[in-house]
């Protein structure tokens, strides 16, 4: 069926549409009763904060460090607030499942444009439908699905260009989707290249310039924008994020594994989660200005183009390792196996999502059809439209293996790469209807070729085992008070990486609630072993020492904590409640004072406080405070209040040795 047919037009729509959205409601049912749902997960942390940030009136948060693209953290802010206390969660994941649905229309679309029929379309729809990783991804408070959505959408905008040149409208739509793109990251500058191509080739002579005008100049349009939004809140102008500088030099070191930004040393920071990879940057950049190298004062662009010269020093020390570093990763980029970045996906498929895990679309199968559509599309499709996209498709892919490559930041080449696999698909089918033998067999068998390249080009990759999963769902289980569950998952994941000191850290966690505070004294213990520069590590010791009645040692180990990280908020509080308790009513004021104007609140904060005020006389403003604690802290705050009533020999909080002792 040719393209151009309103009613096959619309069957394929509804079949597309249809499937998307039958599986995205299943989907979205199984994954509420996962440990993971609403939990947040190393990245989904930070847009998760920086969205709540924005809703409490703090712009700033988003837009002054200009390390992250905002439109992310601005889509979910939106999508918080629509969904209010109750449902902000719900919301959220209901949008990024209809971007996927819209993903899904589109791509069947482009299927249809690319091959001129709908039955491509169609087929181009399913595929995409029937994939898993698009569909696990919409379920991760990530970027990856809006930037997909995003990039998919400015090629469905190229291919009304493709049809119609002279119309500037088009050209303008086009523009403004790359600037969006682009502010969701980075990467979507690279669809600009096609854009400039296309206005240069495609528009009259006498329009060239104008066309180029019209969608040049709004992409430039919403970068300067944003750049002007950074200027308010950050006090300087950036027209593009600087987290380029560093991955650039971490994707491409010469201890890198091209798949996850590796750091040649761990990282602290204080209580609020952020990103290690833009910690690890500030640090070693205040390091060599500290060794004496000529850089001036910390900003993102200095920082980042401090990265971008180390990355280009690599370089020159070895091309050759540098040039073998990057054909890993075109190859690994062919390879059917989503490499993990936050959650691993085959852990999902195992332990998660009996869904994903029958969903018949892998990378595989899209890689072995899509050859085919694109020599289909050129010879008897859309040509001009092809050629744009597979300029795209190719843009894209050298973005990726020009830094990480990895299942979440492969996602948007899966909608492209889906439309011409619809094409390439038909194209076989008629091609073995016709009986052309010789035809048929080079089809099919280039086609089984970049099938078997790719089944086997992930096969003997060297990837953090299970262990990382089950150590994120412990961390998601003991959240949801399943302590159970958190504890079996934490065993299991110190018994796959025995030297991982987050995996022990996180079994003390859970000791710790199930009141187990011997066990979690040897679990913290063996992580300060492992990560003795750890404050949270430094920190839990304490609080294990004190259930134990050994204040003496805790209050030494809290002490160790603010001395490794002035920043982390809880050993100040922790400090100063055993400073209540024997007296030392100044210390422990300045002590929750500094406490205070790091921003840091919580339960045993509170009643501290409440301590505070009690103790120096002033009985009503301490009910006050304790009477505007939320209600599902109070029980928490009597029990800290009831232990803060036990008084303690000054004597035991001894001035502490240079370094504690181990436990």
């Amino acid at each position: 069926m040719r393209a151009g047919n309103a009613e096959g037009t619309g069957r394929m729509l509804l079949w597309t549409l249809s499937a998307g959205v039958v599986l995205r409601l299943l989907y979205f049912a199984e994954h509420a009763r996962s440990a993971f749902f609403g939990v947040d997960i190393l990245d989904e942390a930070y847009y998760d904060g920086a969205a709540r940030a924005l809703l409490a009136g703090d712009p700033a948060a988003v837009f002054a460090d200009g390390f992250r693209p905002p439109l992310y953290p601005l889509l979910l802010a939106g999508c918080y607030r629509l969904g209010g206390p109750r449902f902000d969660l719900a919301i959220a994941l209901f949008a990024q499942h209809l971007l996927g649905i819209a993903t899904v229309a589109m791509v069947a679309m482009l299927g249809a444009r690319l091959a001129k029929s709908t039955a491509a379309g169609t087929v181009a729809g399913l595929l995409y439908a029937l994939a898993g990783p698009p569909l696990f991804f919409e379920g991760e408070r990530l970027i990856a699905t809006l930037f997909t959505f995003l990039v998919t959408a400015c090629l469905l905008a190229a291919s009304a260009v493709v049809r119609q040149p002279t119309r500037l409208a088009r050209w303008l739509a086009l523009g403004l989707l790359t600037g969006l793109a682009t502010e969701a990251r980075a990467n979507g500058l690279l669809l600009a290249a096609p854009m400039v191509a296309g206005a240069l080739l495609l528009a009259p002579a006498g329009r060239r310039w104008r066309t180029l005008a019209v969608g040049g100049g709004t992409l430039l349009a919403v970068l300067l924008g944003t750049g002007g939004i950074r200027t308010i809140y950050g006090g300087r102008f950036q027209l593009l994020p600087s987290a380029g500088g560093i991955n650039l030099y971490l994707g491409n070191a010469r201890n890198a594994d091209g798949m996850v930004p590796r750091q040649d040393r761990p990282v602290t920071y204080g209580q609020t989660y952020r990103d290690s990879v833009a910690v690890f940057a500030e640090q070693r950049y205040e390091a060599a200005r500290a060794g004496g190298e000529n850089l001036g004062p910390a900003t993102p662009a200095r920082i980042s183009h401090y990265w971008t010269r180390c990355a280009l020093a690599e370089l020159r020390a070895d091309p050759l390792g540098r040039l073998r570093l990057l054909a890993r990763k075109a190859y690994l980029l062919l390879a059917n196996r989503e490499i993990p970045n936050n959650k691993r996906y085959r852990f999902i498929l195992a332990e998660e999502s009996p869904l994903l895990r029958r969903l018949p679309v892998r990378w595989w199968l899209l890689l072995a059809l899509a050859p085919l559509g694109a020599s289909n599309a050129l010879r008897r499709g859309d040509s001009g439209l092809a050629r744009w996209l597979i300029a795209s498709l190719l843009l894209l892919a050298a973005g990726i293996v020009l830094f990480f490559v990895n299942g979440r930041f492969r996602l948007p080449l899966w909608p492209a790469t889906a439309a011409l696999a619809g094409g390439g698909a038909l194209h076989l089918v008629e091609t073995l209807g016709q009986r052309r033998v010789w035809r048929s067999i080079r089809a099919l068998g280039f086609a089984a070729l970049l099938a078997a390249v790719s089944l086997s080009a992930g096969r003997h990759l060297v990837i953090p085992g299970e262990g990382r999963d089950f150590f994120f769902r412990s961390l998601a289980h003991l959240e949801k008070g399943h302590t159970a569950a958190a504890r079996s998952d934490a065993e299991r994941a110190v018994a796959a990486m025995p030297d991982d000191a987050a995996a022990w850290t996180q079994l003390g966690n859970v000791r710790e609630q199930s009141a187990d505070a011997r066990g979690a004294l040897a679990a913290y213990a063996h992580a300060e072993r492992l990560r003795p520069d750890e404050p949270r590590v430094a920190n839990n010791l304490g609080v294990a020492l004190e259930d134990l009645g050994r204040e003496g040692e805790a209050y030494r180990w809290y002490l160790r904590a603010i001395a490794l990280e002035p920043q982390f908020p809880p050993p100040w509080v922790n400090a100063a409640s055993l400073e209540l308790r024997a007296g030392r009513i100044d210390q422990a004021a300045a002590r929750l004072e500094r406490s205070s104007a790091l921003g840091f609140h919580s339960p045993q904060m509170r009643a501290a406080e409440a301590h505070l005020l009690r103790a120096r006389g002033d009985q009503a403003a301490a009910d006050a405070l304790l009477e505007q604690a939320p209600a599902a802290a109070r029980a928490t705050i009597e029990k800290v209040l009831a232990n803060l009533r036990q008084p303690l020999d000054p004597s035991v909080l001894a001035p502490p040795h240079t370094t504690p002792e181990q436990p």
